[in-house]
């Protein structure tokens, strides 16, 4: 299969450097990348027709007449941050130039046109476990946002909610429950478990294990029985990312399926009562490994005090990312939180 080709266009080729490293290192010897640094020879190399892949050009340096070349993917670099992407003169994206490199190279792999088996190698799928000690402190909301951040960015994702009460569709509204006697086919723990399972996944913006309509408990289904069904799915390579909501508390069984996940999300509040349980469930787990455990704040509020910045708590954790309070900007949970600024970084810790 041929290589893809980019062309990288700024005047700043120390701004282009970094940028350029990531490409190298991402795609290796899949691309052919093309470094552009003067204007001059930027006209001159399009000054006979060629076809690019994908363009990632300075918008002092972009012109109309590029429209002419067979540009599959146009993104333009933006001195100033939009609160909109319409170009109004091309199909292209336009992105805030001193956004994060990370963010940058994601954004235009995951939105290329270009994207193809060359983009798209297929790695191993990872387990993020969104986890919290406390009740009430927007696990589900977070898990559903994150899922729906990291399909932005094309990649195949899962939703599973093992919450002992099935409670997801007040996160993701018209959700049908699960058919009735699908358990058994859940804790059968044979290995075509996910096989027999898979009909019943729905898509939406990322697919959905479907919750069940009676506690799990009622219905005699343990967390081994979802650890079972996750270990198939990853083998199976279908899935990008599987974000697994998980329940409050913790037990032999959730710390068996922290030891599954490739990363466990902590989210934190900042009251002295969620920090109590936080401090208490660092006590009984060793949470020291930063790759594995990342831990954030959700809900905070800037005028209150933050109590995980006092005492010894400051020093066993580092919060990762502070999720400002969405419920007080929004009715709906949906589309605000998955929008949110800090979500959208913290899906491209994963990326």
């Amino acid at each position: 299969m041929a290589n893809i080709k980019i062309v990288l266009a700024d005047t700043d080729d120390k701004y282009l450097m970094p940028l350029e490293r990531k490409f190298i290192d991402g795609l290796e010897d899949k691309a052919d990348l093309i470094v552009i640094t003067d204007s001059g020879y930027l006209k001159e190399y399009f000054s006979v027709p060629q076809r690019v892949d994908i363009l990632v050009i300075n918008e002092e340096l972009y012109d109309a007449e590029l429209e002419r070349h067979n540009i599959a993917s146009v993104f333009i670099l933006m001195e100033q941050e939009l609160l909109n992407n319409n170009t109004g003169d091309v199909d292209a994206n336009r992105i805030y130039k001193y956004t994060s490199v990370k963010e940058i190279y994601a954004e235009i792999i995951g939105k290329s046109s270009a994207r193809s088996e060359t983009l798209s190698s297929k790695e191993e799928t990872k387990i993020l476990m969104i986890y919290s000690p406390v009740g009430g402190i927007g696990k589900s909301a977070v898990s559903a946002a994150l899922c729906e951040a990291l399909a932005k960015y094309q990649k195949k994702v899962l939703f599973i909610g093992i919450d002992s009460l099935q409670t997801i569709g007040s996160v993701l509204p018209k959700l049908p429950f699960m058919e009735s006697g699908t358990e058994k086919l859940l804790i059968d723990k044979k290995d075509y478990v996910y096989e027999a399972l898979k009909t019943k996944i729905i898509s939406r913006a990322f697919d959905i294990l479907p919750p069940f309509h009676l506690s799990l408990p009622s219905l005699n289904i343990k967390i081994e029985d979802y650890i079972n069904l996750i270990n198939g799915i990853k083998d199976s390579k279908d899935y990008d990312y599987i974000i697994v909501d998980g329940a409050t508390g913790f037990t032999e069984d959730l710390s068996g399926l922290m030891g599954v996940s490739d990363h466990t999300i902590i989210l934190a509040g900042q009251d002295k009562n969620a920090v109590h349980k936080l401090d208490c469930l660092l006590r009984n787990i060793d949470c020291s490994d930063n790759e594995r455990f990342v831990f954030v704040c959700n809900k905070y509020k800037q005028n209150k005090e933050n109590y995980l910045l006092n005492g010894y708590l400051a020093n066993s954790c580092r919060i990762s990312e502070y999720i400002e309070d969405w419920s007080e900007n929004s009715d709906s949970e949906e589309g605000f939180i998955a929008n949110n600024r800090s979500i959208q970084k913290l899906a491209l810790m994963f990326i």
